[in-house]
C-alpha cells in the first residue's frame, strides 16, 4: 500500500504541472474576471474549500454532474490560465493558481500521506508565505514582505500544543519581537521585543501553562528606552506584575 502511494505521489508531483498540456481542452472548466477571484489581501482563495488535505469537504462537479476527477483547468476571460489542479472525487490533491500576468499565485502539493506544503506569491513573483501542514494543521507558517524579508514566523511543536518559535520582524528585517522555546521540558521561553531602531525594548522569561493554555510572564523583566538605556525592571508572578 505504501509503495503504491509513493508511486502515486511521485507521478503527481512530476506530471501535474509539466509544461506540456496533458489536459484535454474539452474538459469542464470555468472562466472568470480577475476582480471576481483575486482578493487584494488573501489572493485566490476560492479553491481552498475543495482542498481535502486541509480538511475541507466541498466537492466540485464536472460537466456530467458527477464529482470531478483528474486534471481540470480554469481560465481568466482573457484566456490566461487561472487554475490547474488534480481532482479526486471532486476534491483537490495538488494544484497551482495563477495571476493574470502568468505568475504563480499559489502552489499546493503533497509531500506524503500526512504532510503537505502551500507556497503563495505576490503578483511580482516574490514569495508571500510558506506553510507546512501535518494533516490539516499548520506546523509552520512564514509570511514575507514583498521585498523578500520575513514578516512573521510561527512554528509549533509536532504535538501542536505549544510554540517552538513565534516572531515578527520590521520590513527592514530587524526583529520586532521573538518568543523562543529554551527549555522544552519545563516549557520555558525567552522573550525579546525591539524598538524600530534595533535596540532592545523589553526582555524576560515566559512559561507555557498547559492547564490554562496560556503563555505567562514570570521572574524579572527589563524594559529599555529607544537609546538602549534601562527604563525600569519589573517582576512577574503567574503573568501578573508584583
Amino acid at each position: 500500500m505504501k509503495k503504491n502511494l509513493s508511486i502515486l505521489l511521485f507521478i503527481l508531483s512530476n506530471t501535474v504541472f509539466a509544461q506540456n498540456d496533458l489536459t484535454d481542452k474539452s474538459l469542464y472548466h470555468n472562466m472568470y474576471e480577475p476582480k471576481d477571484v483575486i482578493d487584494e489581501k488573501y489572493g485566490i482563495v476560492m479553491y481552498e474549500k475543495l482542498n481535502m488535505m486541509l480538511g475541507k469537504d466541498s466537492v466540485r462537479n464536472g460537466a456530467t454532474g458527477y464529482a470531478a476527477n483528474g486534471f481540470i483547468e480554469d481560465y481568466y476571460k482573457s484566456g490566461q490560465l487561472l487554475h490547474k489542479g488534480f481532482y479526486v472525487d471532486g476534491q483537490l490533491k495538488v494544484y497551482k493558481n495563477y495571476y493574470p500576468n502568468g505568475n504563480v499565485e499559489r502552489n499546493f502539493r503533497m509531500v506524503d500521506i500526512k504532510k503537505s506544503k502551500m507556497t503563495t506569491y505576490y503578483e511580482s513573483g516574490a514569495i508571500k508565505s510558506d506553510i507546512t501542514y501535518i494533516n490539516n494543521e499548520a506546523l509552520s507558517w512564514v509570511d514575507y514582505y514583498s521585498n523578500g524579508n520575513i514578516e512573521f514566523e510561527e512554528i509549533y511543536d509536532k504535538s501542536f500544543q505549544y510554540y517552538e518559535k513565534k516572531a515578527a520582524y520590521f520590513e527592514d528585517a530587524k526583529p520586532e519581537d521573538i518568543l523562543l522555546l529554551v527549555d522544552k521540558g519545563k516549557l520555558i521561553y525567552s522573550y525579546k521585543a525591539y524598538h524600530k531602531n534595533g535596540n532592545l525594548k523589553e526582555q524576560g522569561s515566559v512559561k507555557y501553562d498547559r492547564s490554562l493554555f496560556d503563555y505567562q510572564r514570570f521572574g524579572e523583566w527589563k524594559l529599555f528606552n529607544e537609546d538602549g538605556s534601562l527604563s525600569k525592571t519589573q517582576k512577574y508572578v503567574n503573568g501578573v506584575v508584583q
